[in-house]
């Protein structure tokens, strides 16, 4: 336990670092992110026979992040990008027969998750005046959310929620969670309230967290089906107590682009 709150507090340290420091050191944290994800979910498949075509995720990866956060219409080089590594892997594929059709639906796969989610993070993170609202109203919900469900499907847990994913997680839990991650939209609400800047009402917000958390225990759940499926217990060992890169952030890869779809149509409707 001592192991997994040191090594916690080491990791909630670095990111706020990065992230608050300046624009560029927080794209730099979210390339790192994006980075070891995608390597831990291609270590993940070689379990299952598997051979992810990895340079061709990191360099999309990399340039994509790098396009999106520029902005002024090269977000949509984007698309481009993926189709120039779609051609450039079936092309290995057919040309050079060192991989199978498998390898490359694998290498496309890891593009879709965790690639694409993290590309979406850093676009929002690109925008300058709702990233850290969007943020704080993912990631306090997610954690709130999955902090009281297992506390309470300790405490109440009777019906089992995903027996053939998760044989811990209960209904109960799982509604403690909603409850209690929606109760801290509130929070947010007040945390934001005295920057006076793109504060949406009240009711925006504890919807957001609603969401944030309920997407954040369905980033969890398919986080661990991948690993079931793939036979680990973790995706690494990166960080001591904790896993991985992806068993830290999946549930904030399903709750930030969630919020910030909601943040985007509540400014578009209500014109904050």
């Amino acid at each position: 336990m001592k192991q997994r709150i040191i090594s916690a507090l080491i990791f909630i340290a670095i990111m706020l670092t990065m992230v608050l420091l300046c624009d560029e050191t927080r794209l730099l944290f979210f390339i790192i992110c994006t980075l070891l994800s995608c390597r831990e979910m291609k270590n993940a498949f070689r379990n299952t026979g598997h051979n992810v075509m990895i340079w061709y995720v990191y360099v999309t990866g990399v340039v994509c992040s790098a396009l999106i956060y520029i902005g002024d219409g090269k977000e949509g080089w984007a698309f481009p990008v993926f189709m120039i590594m779609l051609v450039c892997v079936f092309g290995e594929m057919i040309l050079a027969n060192r991989h199978t059709v498998r390898d490359v639906l694998a290498t496309l796969c890891v593009c879709a998750y965790p690639m694409s989610p993290l590309m979406l993070v850093v676009y929002v993170a690109s925008n300058q005046y709702l990233w850290a609202a969007v943020m704080l109203n993912s990631i306090l919900p997610a954690v709130v959310c999955d902090t009281f469900a297992l506390l309470g499907g300790k405490l109440f847990g009777k019906h089992k929620l995903s027996p053939h994913i998760s044989p811990k997680k209960t209904v109960e839990g799982l509604v403690c969670g909603l409850i209690m991650g929606t109760v801290s939209g509130l929070l947010v609400h007040v945390i934001l309230k005295p920057f006076g800047r793109n504060v949406l009402p009240i009711w925006a917000e504890v919807t957001a967290a609603l969401f944030a958390s309920l997407a954040g225990a369905l980033g969890d759940l398919a986080a661990s089906s991948i690993k079931r499926e793939c036979g680990i217990k973790d995706y690494s060992n990166l960080i001591p107590g904790h896993g991985g890169m992806l068993d830290r952030i999946d549930s904030e890869l399903f709750a930030i682009p969630t919020v910030y779809m909601i943040y985007a149509i509540v400014q578009e409707f209500t014109k904050i």
